[in-house]
């Protein structure tokens, strides 16, 4: 009796010379159309690879240079602030310092020493910034919403000497429109004397 063979392979068997074909065969990446072969993978690496560009700089918000305007209050229409922020303003340089902040009441005092002249007084520029300042505090507090105020107008007359000690001016309002507002400023020494007085009157922006 001849012997049959049966060469169909065994259920779930591989057939013969495919053995190991599909373990040495990498496996698939699924991409989200379906697998992905190696030239796709090689060009997904280059596109990531590729420099991102970002958009380019808005323009500045303002002018630059940016306008003239008063040496106090330029700054702070241009560019709003914390009325805490003092750094880098003159009134950082002279030391002045805000006691009452209000629209009908601001006072602010400033040292004398660090402020004279040659001649060992209080500096008349000085005094006009003190006044300036002064003002400026005011007219600030007392803006109408989403606007600042711009000095325009400032007149000083010195009326004594100082030479040691603080000078504290107090605001008090003369005129508060929708568009201007002036301030009147009085200066006093230590002892509640009058030194200077001046006024200032600033355009709401």
């Amino acid at each position: 009796m001849t012997e049959h063979h049966d060469d169909t392979p065994a259920r779930g068997t591989p057939p013969r010379g495919t053995q190991g074909t599909a373990a040495a065969a990498s496996p698939a990446v699924v991409g989200p159309s379906g697998p992905v072969g190696q030239d796709t993978g090689a060009c997904l690496a280059e596109v990531s690879a590729a420099p991102v560009a970002f958009p380019t700089a808005s323009p500045r918000p303002y002018p630059d240079p940016r306008p003239a305007g008063s040496a106090v209050s330029a700054a702070s229409a241009q560019q709003p602030l914390p009325e805490e922020s003092q750094d880098g303003t003159l009134m950082d340089t002279l030391a002045m310092e805000v006691l009452v902040r209000g629209a009908e009441h601001t006072v602010v005092r400033m040292p004398v020493d660090g402020a004279r002249q040659v001649a060992g007084f209080l500096h008349g520029g000085a005094s006009a910034a003190l006044v300036e300042t002064a003002a400026s505090v005011a007219a600030r507090a007392g803006a109408p919403q989403g606007r600042l105020p711009v000095g325009a107008e400032l007149t000083v007359s010195h009326l004594r000497p100082v030479k040691e000690g603080w000078v504290t001016a107090q605001a008090v309002p003369v005129h508060r429109g929708r568009h201007t507002v002036v301030y009147e400023v009085s200066i006093s020494d230590d002892q509640g004397r009058q030194v200077a007085r001046g006024s200032l009157r600033s355009l709401f922006t």
